[in-house]
């Protein structure tokens, strides 16, 4: 998945919490929160993975279920301390989306080899062949109707985030 395609999968996911919950608008500083949560495990892996070396694959350290519980203590610690639960818990959110995200187009596909890495390191790391950094990847890219689609919604999601909160604290 893309990184915008983590970010509406999260963000519609969010949305629809909140709305189920009745929670009604948030701060723009919890949506901030909630895109770095989409974006984490690809910002700590694949750079590891792909630039240092030091990972197996782009999809092994962050994207671990055993990772996230950790991040998801310390940072529920944290949050606690400083009055910040609401952007703690929208960051664990978007990350636990982006795991799930992740996981859903292999299991669709009936590859469940490829939808073992949440459980990296008590499985071994997946192998996805020789993969591609950043730029060979954005240069592959298929401008298609469906990428069209999706940067139209990318684009409401973020404008409609923002006239509610503006709205919200008018």
């Amino acid at each position: 998945m893309w990184p915008w395609g983590h970010l509406l999968f999260g963000a519609f996911a969010y949305f629809g919490y909140r709305r189920i919950r009745q929670l009604g608008t948030s701060r723009v500083s919890v949506g901030l929160s909630l895109t770095l949560g989409t974006q984490f495990p690809d910002l700590v892996d694949k750079p590891l993975a792909w630039y240092v070396g030091v990972l197996p694959t782009g999809r092994s350290l962050a994207h671990s279920i055993f990772t996230f519980f950790l991040v998801a203590v310390v940072l529920t610690q944290i949050g606690w301390r400083v009055d910040r639960d609401e952007a703690v818990f929208a960051f664990l959110f978007g990350y636990f989306t982006h795991i799930v995200g992740d996981i859903i187009p292999p299991l669709l596909d009936g590859e469940r080899y490829y939808a073992t890495f949440f459980l990296w390191p008590a499985l071994p790391a997946v192998d996805y062949g020789t993969e591609l950094t950043l730029l060979p990847r954005l240069r592959a890219l298929d401008p298609s109707p469906v990428l069209f689609v999706q940067f139209g919604l990318l684009t409401l999601v973020a404008i409609g985030w923002y006239l509610r909160a503006r709205t919200a604290h008018s």
